[in-house]
């Protein structure tokens, strides 16, 4: 536990340190050498941050789940995809958005003992759930980036944060990119989640699914129409954040009903 806490704690200092970096490029005429010091400062951050989390993901016999690991499972699959996208791309400007985040969440299984327990195949399907809404969450905030940067640089009215921002041909790429890797994990999120529902109207889950699935189709129609049609720009934006919605509701819209149902 002392080391895990340890790793937590210099794995917060890395993602501040690497926001720093970013802070004085974006201030400063940025150059290469400062770039790889980024990458390499926020890779240590994610590896110390997946040997953290992973500690207070299961004991052993059963997945834990609670607020706290949960929120810091969603930095870090935006942190580890940030860093993939810098692959292929320079995006690495887009931390100073989430490195600061990641940095809170880290910390937040340490202070926070809420988890709860859950059988490995009902808690691979939570986790799959979990990557599946944070990866959209991540596109749908990368979409919005996308669509005020694109509508600025029409104007002219860039800020100094969004001429730091990569390329809007780069920002949208990456949204395309993210958009993919989350409708995967978003199919195998309902898929799995078939094999645990016995009644669906008994269960209370009629209303989740029912936008869950229509969420899926949004996305779905847009991948299409993006392949077929070449749909692009703030057509792409906007279909990300509307599937997005229709994922909030399927979570948010169901708990509200159950608070009506069950007071």
């Amino acid at each position: 536990m002392i080391l895990t806490g340890f790793s937590a704690l210099l794995a917060s200092a890395f993602y501040l340190y690497a926001s720093y970096l970013l802070w004085q490029r974006i201030k400063t005429q940025p150059t290469s050498a400062i770039r790889q010091r980024v990458l390499n400062v926020s890779l240590v951050a994610v590896l110390l941050h997946l040997f953290a989390l992973s500690a207070t993901l299961h004991d052993g016999t059963q997945i834990l789940f609670g607020f706290g690991n949960s929120l810091s499972l969603i930095a870090l699959l935006g942190s580890s995809i940030l860093l993939l996208t810098n692959i292929n791309k320079n995006t690495e400007t887009l931390g100073i958005f989430i490195f600061p985040l990641a940095a809170l969440s880290t910390l937040l299984p340490i202070g926070l003992d809420d988890s709860h327990p859950l059988p490995y195949e009902l808690g691979s399907h939570v986790l799959i759930s979990i990557s599946a809404y944070s990866i959209m969450g991540l596109a749908t905030a990368q979409a919005i980036l996308y669509s005020v940067q694109e509508r600025r640089f029409r104007t002219k009215q860039l800020s100094t944060v969004l001429k730091a921002l990569p390329p809007l041909q780069v920002m949208e790429k990456t949204l395309i990119q993210m958009v993919i890797i989350g409708f995967i994990f978003l199919s195998f999120a309902l898929l799995s989640g078939v094999f645990f529902i016995e009644d669906m109207f008994d269960q209370q889950l009629i209303h989740k699914t029912f936008f869950a699935i229509m969420a899926w189709l949004v996305y779905a129609v847009f991948l299409v129409g993006r392949v077929k049609r070449g749909w692009r720009g703030q057509k792409a934006a906007k279909y990300s954040i509307m599937a997005y919605a229709l994922l909030i509701l399927s979570y948010v819209g169901t708990q509200s009903i159950l608070y009506f149902l069950n007071p």
